[in-house]
């Protein structure tokens, strides 16, 4: 009789199956995970359970953190029923540290492996199998986690450090008054080839051919290509800015693009505007999370989409310029050095960073889940190193191209990853249409796409979203009351009154501009934080520190972007 018994407080509808379905036999050998060092890792995936052993090689690493997390995947019942007769199931399971996470449809699995990597969104993770389990499906399975594991950890620093981004959206706003639509350009380049530039090394190789081309194809590049370019003598008809960090400055300092029309998106760092003089265009990229969409409903911007196709997975400059040309009508569509590779050893074109043999061989100890080093073949069936950032890339740009079949994309990048059902072709063997004057034509429409904001419009909203933040401010006095009263005591610190405020709060602009993405970060932070020793264990002292950590962080929170909004 399995001991069902075990499972159901804590996996009730695990504990239901063992029960009404029927179980092969399973024979579990004994066998130990191997497991390599685990000083970066926040939290490690073992696939299958076995008989406990590699709970055993991780109890004391739990212990040293409480904010650790062991996660057993696991596909067959018979395994879940026979490590339930372990001598280490009972003291497993109620180890609010360790998981078992079940995947009953094994066709299922990136869905199975989506809900853990929310359940995670964690940038240093370890995956592992026991020796019995490490078959193609394992490998197959680790690297699928690796990637929805980097979407859901990207999600998770935007939405809790959105404070930061909003020092770059909010003087930004303000600049959509004198910005030109972006977005409103769509179709303005029917029938026009495009050619995205990357900044991968193979990019020296075709630096001639692109000077040629400057009458005959949309040049568009996207940060470190507008530096290679630009220092080179090519100048790009557009140039697209995305990065909220200082390194975007850095790169825009080095690059001889001064007037170059600049397409941004509200989350660059606003001082690359101090590094140009060029017209520049807003981008309604969906890249600025909830006080953006506000401000955008407010302004009733009814601004286009750009081309729809790209997955979660799109996560860079380069694949918004090819939402960019598409929306643009171009086509053809054409990558140059575009590598999504080491090429050479390399990440980059000479003139943009330092990259080397040594600095590749650094990667292999790499632990964050979108920096890890992998083995592929390049596009002339040879091995080459990547990312697993830059396999999601390119696997997005493969499935948007198969998305939009009505344009036409090659790949004339003359080394690295490629990309599946994208041919690749010479950039010098491509044949373009006769010369036009494509600046000029770029300068007109520019002029002739103002985006439709009003001056003061901007400032009226933000300071309607500043009065609320202040009524915001008197729900967290009235929560810090409440929790006073209960401090050091054995009542539920949760009162009926700081229920209230909870709900008050909520219901205001500042919550869904400023704290309810905000909430899905912090709260499983200290969740695992403040949990109990034992699963499911109450503990009103750690309840009402949990409680109070909540309010101080809307408190904090709320204080700053009163203190950013004074402005």
């Amino acid at each position: 009789m399995v001991q069902t018994d075990l499972l159901e407080p804590r996996y009730p509808n695990l504990s239901f199956l063992l029960r009404f379905q029927e179980i092969e036999p399973f024979s579990n050998r004994e066998e130990s995970v191997k497991i390599e060092s685990l000083e970066k890792l926040e939290s490690v995936y073992i696939y299958g359970l076995g008989y406990g052993d590699s709970y055993s090689l991780l109890k004391a690493w739990l212990a040293e953190n409480k904010e650790r997390d062991l996660i057993f995947l696991e596909e067959n019942l018979g395994a879940l029923a026979a490590f339930l007769e372990t001598e280490y199931a009972a003291e497993i399971l109620a180890n609010p540290q360790v998981h078992i996470r079940f995947n009953l449809d094994k066709r299922r699995l990136a869905p199975f492996l989506k809900e853990c990597a929310e359940s995670f969104p964690l940038e240093n993770i370890g995956v592992f199998a026991l020796p019995s389990y490490k078959t193609s499906r394992f490998y197959r399975l680790r690297l699928m986690l690796h990637r929805l594991t980097t979407i859901q950890h990207a999600l998770y620093l935007e939405n809790h450090y959105y404070n930061l981004f909003f020092k770059n959206l909010h003087p930004n706003f303000y600049r959509m008054e004198t910005a030109f639509d972006g977005n409103a350009l769509k179709g303005s380049f029917r029938g026009t080839p495009a050619i995205i530039c990357g900044a991968g090394p193979s990019l020296e190789n075709d630096l001639k051919t692109l000077n040629e081309l400057d009458h005959k194809a949309l040049i568009i590049a996207g940060g470190s290509a507008i530096t290679a370019l630009s220092s080179r003598g090519v100048r790009p008809h557009f140039g697209i800015a995305l990065d909220p960090n200082f390194e975007e400055v850095k790169r825009f300092k080095e690059a001889a693009a001064f007037e170059l029309p600049l397409l941004y998106a509200s989350r660059l760092h606003p001082d690359v505007f101090q590094t140009c003089n060029g017209p520049h265009g807003y981008l309604h990229t969906q890249t600025g999370g909830a006080a953006e969409r506000w401000l955008e409903e407010k302004l009733e911007l009814d601004t286009p989409s750009l081309q729809e196709g790209f997955s979660i997975e799109a996560l860079s400059v380069t694949t918004t310029a090819i939402e960019l040309a598409t929306t643009l009508g171009c086509n053809p569509i054409i990558f140059v050095g575009v590598d999504l590779a080491f090429t050479g050893g390399k990440a980059y074109t000479s003139g943009v960073v330092a990259s080397s043999g040594a600095f590749l061989k650094e990667r292999k100890k790499e632990v964050r889940t979108a920096e890890r080093l992998l083995k592929r073949k390049d596009i002339y069936g040879n091995p080459i190193h990547t990312l697993v950032k830059w396999v999601m890339e390119s696997s997005a740009i493969s499935t948007f191209a198969k998305k939009n079949p009505h344009t036409s994309f090659i790949n004339a990048s003359s080394g690295g990853l490629g990309f599946k059902g994208i041919p690749n072709r010479s950039l010098e063997h491509i044949v373009m249409p006769p010369p036009q004057d494509l600046h000029g034509r770029v300068h007109h429409l520019i002029q002739s796409r103002p985006l439709p904001v009003s001056q003061g419009a901007v400032a009226s909203h933000l300071a309607s979203l500043k009065k609320s933040l202040k009524e915001a401010q008197s729900y967290t006095r009235i929560a810090f009351e409440e929790l006073y009263k209960t401090q050091g005591t054995s009542q539920d610190p949760e009162t009926g009154r700081l229920i209230f405020a909870q709900m008050e709060l909520e219901t205001l602009d500042a919550y869904t501009c400023f704290l309810q993405d905000p909430d899905r970060t912090f709260l499983p932070l200290l969740e695992r934080k403040y949990r109990p020793t034992v699963w499911n264990q109450v503990d009103p002292h750690l309840k009402w520190h949990y409680l109070h950590s909540k309010w101080d962080a809307y408190h904090s929170l709320i204080d700053f972007y009163l203190n950013e909004l004074k402005g």
